[in-house]
């Protein structure tokens, strides 16, 4: 018998327009939206009244960090704080034990999953030098892209870092008309300019910004460019942190390269001044940059410069954390923001800096087009699934870890003033997050493939 869920009496938010509307699914696809739609006493009701409907809320960069980085075995950790925070689809990242480098890989991975995680998944299949021959299985069995660091990634997946194997990996991405994501830093740079750090006997917190700086990032988007020009490949740079960086994407795009930009909260929240203050709980990689750079992000990412944002979620243990406290280098990187990242982003539309419409492109539209889940997700339209963030626009709060439920127990943003806040997660009709906590099992997500996928990975 089908199952039928009215969202009632919400104003409907999405790229194209704000409108108020009801919108009735059946079985997890939606199928009218109107206003008095006909409906029977079996139909459950969601009362959005005086609430804002965007169409579910995707985070397409998530370090899960499991199964094995972080001795977890699942999905559920971070799931879990991601569905808390508005969150109905991610996409993840590939650096996992033993990491998905083959199709076998990929498909035990979507089983995972499918057993653990709180909400719907797409997932990145991995790159090296020596797996570019598996590549296009994964892609045939649903991969969403294909992630390629141009630096050491600190774990068994090297990155693609000389030239003929950057050239390599996306002629043979460019070939099946895949999609590469880049993590873009420049290795040679990163390790001259920590060679001269540790000469100076520096450890201070400045000098996570010094090995890391603009250079070493805008060299790596810049050759990303020039190899994605001449193979033709799908580029997306992750978390770029400058405003020359999206500049240069921008220049390629105009000379006709396929290629697109992603930014994250903490790039329009943190600056430089917050590592040198906090040291190992503000670092990541690549770092933020200055004051005028958070500003230009921000105007870029409401202009439509940057495609999509995501979180870039790694949900780092406070103990790794606490070994950066004498020495910034001995502190793990990373900052875990799925939760809070939903929130952070309903701020700037309040504070008059972004519009509500473009924040559901960003974070919503954008994503599920370039990573070939469009239309299933990222719209609110007949056919596609019932996924949909609710908020109250108008409910302030403070960002504090004790009310979070994600494991890593801190937050970058304790403290932050925010107005905006998710109500309900709404995952396939089924209300899978209330006020901040699940209120579904484990398990409840499922893998959704890329679009046009020639065949799903083997989930039984």
């Amino acid at each position: 018998m089908s199952e039928f869920v009215l969202v009632k009496g919400g104003t409907i938010v999405t790229a194209e327009q704000i409108i108020a509307c009801d919108v009735l699914a059946r079985d997890g696809t939606i199928v009218a939206l109107g206003v008095d739609l006909p409906v029977d006493k079996e139909t459950s009701v969601i009362d959005a009244e005086g609430l804002h409907v965007l169409p579910g809320i995707i985070d397409p960069h998530s370090h899960l960090w499991e199964a094995g980085f972080v001795s977890r075995e699942d999905f559920r950790d971070s799931t879990e704080s991601a569905v808390a925070g508005g969150i109905t689809t991610i996409v993840e990242m590939p650096l996992t034990t033993p990491e998905i480098l083959d199709v076998d890989r990929f498909a035990e991975k979507a089983r995972l999953g499918e057993r653990t995680s709180y909400v719907d998944f797409a997932l990145h299949g991995g790159v090296r030098p020596g797996n570019l021959d598996k590549l296009e299985s994964m892609w045939r069995a649903g991969a969403a892209a294909f992630k390629i660091f141009t630096c050491d990634t600190g774990c068994p997946m090297e990155g693609v870092i000389n030239d003929r194997d950057l050239l390599d990996a996306l002629t043979t991405i460019a070939a099946f008309d895949g999609l590469a994501t880049f993590h873009a830093e420049n290795e040679e740079l990163l390790v001259a300019n920590r060679e001269r750090i540790d000469a100076a006997g520096r450890t201070d917190n400045a000098a996570f910004n010094d090995w890391r700086d603009e250079t070493v990032e805008l060299e790596a988007i810049n050759r990303i460019m020039f190899y994605a020009e001449r193979t033709g490949a799908r580029v997306n740079i992750v978390h770029v942190t400058s405003p020359e960086g999206v500049a240069m994407i921008r220049r390629a795009r105009e000379r006709g390269v396929r290629a697109t930009a992603e930014t994250c909260p903490h790039y329009l929240y943190l600056t430089n001044k917050d590592i040198e203050r906090r040291g190992s709980w503000a670092t990541c990689a690549p770092p933020m940059r200055g004051e005028d750079a958070r500003q230009a992000m921000i105007d870029l990412a409401s202009s439509g410069a940057i495609a999509t944002i995501g979180s870039d979620h790694g949900p780092v243990d406070p103990m790794l954390k606490r070994r950066g406290e004498n020495n910034v280098f001995q502190g793990q990187p990373g900052l875990p923001g799925n939760e809070t990242m939903v929130p952070l982003l309903f701020n700037l539309t309040n504070d008059g800096r972004m519009t509500v419409q473009r924040l559901a492109e960003l974070t919503s539209e954008a994503p599920a087009r370039l990573y070939g889940l469009y239309p299933r997700k990222g719209a609110i339209a007949v056919g596609s699934d019932a996924d949909f963030t609710i908020a109250d626009m108008s409910a302030e709060w403070t960002i504090a870890a004790e009310a979070l439920v994600g494991k890593a127990g801190w937050t970058p943003y304790e403290g932050t003033k925010v107005q905006g806040r998710v109500v309900m997660t709404v995952i396939r009709g089924r209300v899978c997050a209330r006020d901040g906590k699940a209120t579904e099992e484990p398990g409840c997500g499922t893998f959704v493939p890329r679009s046009g996928a020639a065949c799903d990975p083997n989930l039984s």
